[in-house]
């Protein structure tokens, strides 16, 4: 599962939000999506980069930080690592806790509720986790941090009706 490739260039690929259809139990957001710049430009050398784009549809400002290529692949390789070993960590947690499930505590004993939540906490975080990390691992390609650029030049997080893509 490699995912998009991560190379010296990147692209922003800006959504504008167009519409909204609300139907019974669903919603439909339509986006217009417009990949930014044209071609893709050099990715920063170390480190990241806080570049600016503006919106084609709407013409607001906005910044994206853009990693270097290689901050970008050691973070999708972390991501795949973690995401395994939670899922791997499952082959022990479950059987655990199977075991200790079955067996019979006396009364009193809080050690033993610790442990059985202890690895009912494991478990969850193994299967809700796992999961998420090894499939958002490929997504990664090192362009995030959108933000709205006000008039007064701050930037803000909230960045309402615009997406990355």
């Amino acid at each position: 599962m490699a995912g998009f490739p991560i190379t010296d260039r990147y692209v922003v690929g800006l959504g504008c939000r167009v519409s909204v259809e609300h139907k019974t139990g669903m919603t439909k957001v339509n986006w217009s999506i417009s990949h930014l710049p044209e071609g893709g430009s050099p990715r920063p050398t170390g480190g990241s980069e806080e570049i600016g784009v503006i919106c084609p549809r709407c013409r607001r400002s906005f910044s994206v930080r853009v990693e270097s290529a290689a901050r970008a692949r050691a973070k999708r390789q972390v991501q795949r690592v973690l995401g395994w070993l939670l899922l791997l960590s499952l082959l022990a947690t479950v059987p655990m806790l199977i075991h200790l499930g079955g067996q019979t505590v006396e009364e009193g004993d809080d050690q033993a509720v610790g442990n059985i939540g202890m690895l009912l906490g494991l478990a969850a975080l193994g299967v809700i986790v796992g999961p998420s990390l090894v499939l958002s691992a490929g997504m990664h390609d090192g362009v995030n941090k959108l933000r709205f650029i006000r008039n007064t030049g701050r930037k803000s997080v909230w960045v309402q009706g615009h997406r990355l893509f």
